[in-house]
């Protein structure tokens, strides 16, 4: 074990913890960090320990929601069960075509190139939805309100996140907002549909990982875990609290920024 083992795996966890929540794009970094730097693929355990990381990052974030939420669909109050039977539907459509198309785009989609082209095309539609949403008259601010209608919309809308460089938060909050929810409560909606899938993930890479060797150390692959998950909590603070008076433009101007600079690196290469 080097210095540089742990190194790299507090980068990654760090990216992974940033990224998966910021609508930029986890996947893409992960893919394009390695080989930015030259550096050996981290496997696919590591992977799916700083998506467990970001995992309990949500967790522990919300964990006061979720322990109210818990409470009141033990006692059988109509909306609370309404909102976790929404957040379930539209997990499906994901978790269905990752199992179909995993193997595909494990070989095909892991491409610099895609990933490039996702990060502009979809930065543009996230521009275009934030607009979209600013001049419409009615907003709905809380996220457990959601109708089954945006939550259906936000659900068909996830799995197009398979492709690298689109970005599950991205696309989640791009629909949302489309669907007519506010900034914020699109935001929020997307970290409730991030838990089951980044948990299922997180459990199905490291499943997949028992029969394949890792060339990082127990220690990293446990540093990475602690990156994403501090990273993580602070992605969340941090959007949230943006969003209260800022627009995502940001988040649009970085993915293309991104997208020009690995169009350079292929140029080069």
């Amino acid at each position: 074990m080097s210095m540089m083992d742990i190194f790299q795996a507090v980068v990654l966890g760090a990216v992974q913890g940033l990224t998966e929540f910021l609508p930029v794009s986890s996947s893409g970094h992960l893919i394009l960090f390695p080989q930015l730097f030259g550096w050996q693929d981290q496997g696919v355990a590591f992977d799916a320990l700083v998506h467990l990381g970001t995992f309990v990052a949500l967790v522990w974030y919300y964990r006061k929601d979720l322990l109210k939420l818990f409470h009141d669909v033990l006692a059988k109050n109509k909306e609370a069960m309404n909102f976790v039977l929404r957040v379930g539907a539209a997990t499906v459509p994901a978790l269905i075509l990752a199992l179909l198309l995993k193997d595909f785009i494990e070989q095909y989609a892991r491409l610099a190139i895609v990933v490039m082209v996702s990060l502009i095309v979809w930065a543009l539609v996230l521009f275009m939805a934030d607009r979209w949403s600013g001049r419409q008259k009615e907003h709905l601010d809380a996220y457990q309100h959601i109708s089954w209608k945006q939550a259906l919309i936000i659900g068909f809308a996830q799995p197009i996140a398979l492709i690298p460089g689109t970005s599950r938060s991205g696309i989640t909050i791009t629909a949302g907002l489309f669907a007519g929810l506010s900034r914020r409560a699109a935001a929020q909606f997307s970290f409730f549909l991030a838990m089951p899938v980044t948990g299922l993930a997180g459990i199905y890479g490291l499943w997949k990982s028992m029969s394949e060797p890792s060339s990082y150390s127990a220690l990293a692959h446990i540093t990475g875990f602690l990156s994403a998950t501090l990273f993580g909590i602070f992605a969340i603070h941090f959007l949230l609290s943006f969003l209260k008076k800022q627009k995502y433009d940001i988040f649009v101007f970085y993915r293309i920024a991104l997208a020009v600079m690995i169009g350079i690196f292929l140029i080069g290469s």
